[in-house]
């Protein structure tokens, strides 16, 4: 079987065993390259097949996205609905502690399996991930119905946490450095920013200045969502933080955060978001060229957003 390896930097396409555990196997159709994956490579700590955005078709037909962390379901935490605090999820996520989408074929526990809608595309439902991740975020900080949240940043969690705060009900103002992003947002309902505060605004850009500028624009008493990743240290204008008594709220991957899985709620809102795919997927490689997919992704100032790789089976 074919699949992405990364040696020293380096990615390439190479034979490998097929893989092996308990689960269903999946054949690959598409997998999106997250920002997490480029750092990880970069700073030499991915040593698994990567992807953890991936979505595929069981060897009876069903057509599925895959959560990827792979949570026990029987400690506290778990059983709570916060499975990002159980201890097994990090290095059980594929991807990231095992090995990844980026191959042909993936073996997957069935409860981690999300069958698709008849309104969803296999080729876009990678995106259910990001979608989750979203979803978490925004719960978190309660947006709901009539809301007027404030998105910083519009990459692929930006563009996803207006997708979902749109199907929520709220309306939502993007800020964004890059103009294709702001299209993008554009298309899936955001619209400019305006002078008033917001009471929630959503972190979404992982840099030190757009948690300034979350601070900046969140109203006295309000709340700044982050389900950015933060992999450097980051300043943090306190005085103003604390003279507004903003509170920030931090996320991690997903769970249930809702009361309902994330992954299930992220799903409703990608079928009901045909632009959705097109408006984030901006670049498709084969597997084979996945060295130029990553390349690709690195380039954010040239119109790229989300980059898939597919697969062909």
């Amino acid at each position: 079987m074919k699949a992405v390896q990364v040696n020293n930097g380096i990615v390439t396409v190479e034979n490998v065993s097929e893989p092996r555990g308990e689960g269903i196997t999946v054949d690959v159709r598409s997998v999106g390259i997250c920002g997490s994956d480029l750092h990880l490579i970069d700073s030499g700590m991915m040593s698994v097949i990567p992807g953890h955005e991936i979505a595929g078709i069981t060897k009876d037909g069903t057509r599925v996205a895959i959560e990827p962390m792979l949570s026990c379901g029987e400690c506290n935490h778990c059983l709570e609905g916060e499975e990002p605090y159980c201890a097994d999820s990090l290095p059980n996520t594929f991807g990231i502690g095992i090995d990844g989408g980026m191959a042909e074929r993936i073996v997957v526990p069935e409860r981690f399996l999300i069958p698709l809608g008849p309104r969803v595309k296999v080729e876009e439902a990678f995106i259910v991930e990001p979608l989750a991740v979203a979803v978490r975020s925004l719960g978190r900080v309660g947006v709901s119905e009539g809301d007027r949240v404030c998105v910083v940043g519009a990459g692929t969690i930006g563009l996803c946490c207006v997708a979902v705060a749109k199907y929520l009900g709220a309306t939502v103002e993007l800020e964004s450095r890059h103009s294709h992003q702001l299209e993008a947002g554009s298309r899936l309902g955001a619209i400019e920013t305006s002078s008033q505060p917001a009471k929630i605004v959503i972190e979404a850009a992982g840099t030190s200045s757009a948690l300034a500028q979350a601070i900046d624009k969140c109203q006295k008493g309000g709340l700044v969502g982050i389900p950015s990743t933060y992999w450097d240290p980051v300043e943090i204008p306190a005085l103003s933080m604390g003279m507004k008594e903003i509170s920030l709220v931090p996320s991690i991957t997903y769970g249930h955060t809702t009361g309902q899985r994330d992954f299930d709620l992220a799903m409703s809102v990608l079928a009901a978001s045909p632009e959705l795919g097109r408006a984030l997927i901006t670049d498709r490689f084969p597997l084979d060229g996945a060295a130029e997919a990553f390349d690709a992704a690195r380039n954010r100032s040239k119109g790229v957003i989300k980059v898939a790789i597919d697969v062909e089976n």
